[in-house]
């Protein structure tokens, strides 16, 4: 029913040292790093853990069935964990339902991503045809610099104006050196009109959240925020949609999806964070959401704009992972949400061409 609030909280969550290269741990590891500090502001213990719903992908863990690596750091030894191959917020969705069903009353989400350890290249050509397209050796950045193409044709969008966007997450990023939009520009073609700098760099990330009920949250005595609704919308494989390959209407799908559940209005959110590996797909995700165009975003991305800073934590492009950028954020908006109340969104994308889009909401009441 539109409007009713869920009954669902996080109470814990937990980040591993984001770096380019995490030479010094292991993947299994590195999810541990995110998993304890959840687990000890949850007030609670593995063994009290009732499932697990992770996100990873097995062609940049180089193994099949990449939760493996990770399934003995949940709790999902002899118990119940599933794994989703696309972003977080796609997982914590999951783990949502699990929850409000009553199938499950304490719940780890967990994200890792250590993609200093494959070649980007050779990973992304396997999302091709292998016939006809992958002769051709592309990758996720050609498909990525057709969209901008498209994207930039239609006049309201320009190269300088990703790059500011590059720049403003760069500001507030702990992992990565502080860049200006002359440098972005000046940084080494790609893929025309794309550089290097437009895209997120490949680092090595964990991040995790502990969810329960409400009877669970009482218990441990933890005062959580609000998970109160996720929605998802997937759009067409990237070359079966040449002609739109530059909107983002899954991510406007989604977030009314999302906005409909909650009974809310997109005029009420006091955060919002969008996340995609690319820096035109900021553009177009915020477009699609309503949150205005050129000039007018690009502001709020900067922070001179009306309404909140959109992506006050900086998003993916000031360093997280495929996998983990979506949760990387939702940890961010805990922080300013228990600091000072009120409404997030939270978006990611997963796919070629965010060919999918992932959205939760979040609240703290007073």
């Amino acid at each position: 029913m539109p409007g009713t609030l869920t009954d669902t909280w996080i109470i814990g969550s937990g980040e591993a040292p984001t770096a380019v290269t995490r030479d010094d741990v292991s993947i299994t590891e590195l999810a541990w790093e995110a998993v304890q500090p959840a687990l000890a502001q949850a007030g609670t213990t593995l063994q009290q853990i009732e499932g697990a719903i992770t996100a990873s992908q097995d062609f940049w863990d180089g193994r099949t069935i990449s939760s493996m690596s990770v399934n003995e750091v949940v709790g999902g030894t002899l118990g119940s964990e599933a794994k989703v191959a696309s972003d977080a917020c796609l997982a914590l969705g999951y783990a949502l339902s699990r929850i409000e069903d009553g199938d499950q009353h304490l719940n780890i989400v967990l994200a890792h991503a250590k993609e200093s350890q494959g070649d980007a290249h050779t990973i992304e050509l396997a999302a091709f045809d292998p016939y006809f397209e992958r002769p051709l050796d592309p990758d996720e950045t050609v498909v990525a610099a057709f969209q901008a193409q498209l994207l930039y044709a239609q006049g309201v969008f320009t190269p300088e104006h990703a790059a500011r966007v590059v720049a403003a997450a760069r500001a507030r990023s702990t992992v990565l050196a502080a860049v200006t939009p002359e440098q972005v520009l000046e940084s080494a073609l790609t893929c025309d009109p794309l550089h290097e700098l437009d895209r997120a760099p490949l680092v090595d990330a964990a991040s995790a959240l502990v969810i329960s009920d409400g009877d669970t949250a009482r218990r441990l005595q933890r005062t959580g925020v609000r998970l109160v609704a996720a929605a998802s919308r997937t759009g067409a494989y990237w070359n079966q949609r040449s002609s739109t390959l530059h909107d983002a209407e899954s991510a406007h799908a989604a977030a009314l999806d999302a906005l409909a559940v909650a009974g809310w209005q997109a005029s009420e959110l006091d955060a919002i964070e969008i996340n995609a590996p690319y820096a035109h797909q900021h553009l177009m995700v915020g477009q699609a959401l309503g949150l205005g165009d050129g000039e007018e975003l690009v502001a709020r991305f900067e922070g001179d704009g009306d309404g909140p800073t959109l992506n006050a934590s900086g998003g993916w492009l000031a360093g997280s992972a495929g996998s983990v950028a979506g949760l990387h954020s939702v940890v961010a908006v805990l922080e300013r949400l228990r600091a000072s109340g009120g409404r997030a969104l939270v978006h990611a994308t997963s796919g070629l061409a965010s060919q999918s889009h992932h959205v939760v909401l979040l609240e703290v009441t007073a």
